[in-house]
């Protein structure tokens, strides 16, 4: 796909800005593969982009979920298609605390979380809204993990590991009469 030149004022715009900057500015346009956003200060509309991913650190199956037409948002510069597309690609999550670094401090405690997938090595628990740990194959009882849990159910687990730089949550099973120690 070919896309119509920036103007000069626009690639001067993009110019002055650098991966890392912090922009502001008001959404402008959603679509299911990301969110135009204009930038304060910029010659043109729609100058910033932002991929779904970037939009938060939950799970969304619509941009709608994260933001709304006219909403101010303020959002970190990944990066720059200054040739191509003439935009900043941004992203408002790079601004916001990584749900996994919450978690860190907690390592020890015992928490309730529902199932969410099962796999051959192990099973997946839904602690907060987008993040999940896994409580490996070794830890359930004998029985393969899809005929120990099932997807929705509750589960009492204690965190023994947090790997914030992965966003991998080790979890073990705790006896239900544990919940609630160690927070």
């Amino acid at each position: 796909m070919t896309y119509p030149l920036p103007s000069t004022a626009l690639t001067g715009f993009l110019m002055t800005l650098r991966p890392g900057d912090v922009v502001a500015g008001v959404v402008a346009g959603i679509k299911n593969f990301g969110v135009f956003v204009d930038i304060d200060g910029a010659p043109e509309a729609s100058v910033g982009f932002i991929p779904p991913p970037e939009l938060s650190w939950r799970r969304i199956s619509s941009c709608h979920e994260a933001v709304s037409l006219g909403q101010r948002v303020t959002a970190e510069v990944l990066s720059l298609d200054i040739e191509m597309r003439g935009q900043a690609v941004l992203s408002l999550v790079a601004l916001q605390p990584s749900p996994w670094s919450l978690w860190a401090d907690r390592v020890g405690s015992v928490v309730r979380g529902r199932v969410t997938k099962l796999a051959p090595f192990g099973v997946f628990v839904r602690l907060d809204d987008g993040v999940a740990g896994l409580v490996h194959h070794s830890e359930l009882p004998p029985a393969k993990p899809q005929r120990a849990v099932r997807i929705g159910e509750e589960m009492t687990v204690r965190i023994t590991e947090v790997d914030v730089p992965t966003r991998r949550i080790r979890l073990s099973l705790a006896k239900t009469d544990d919940a609630g120690t160690g927070s």
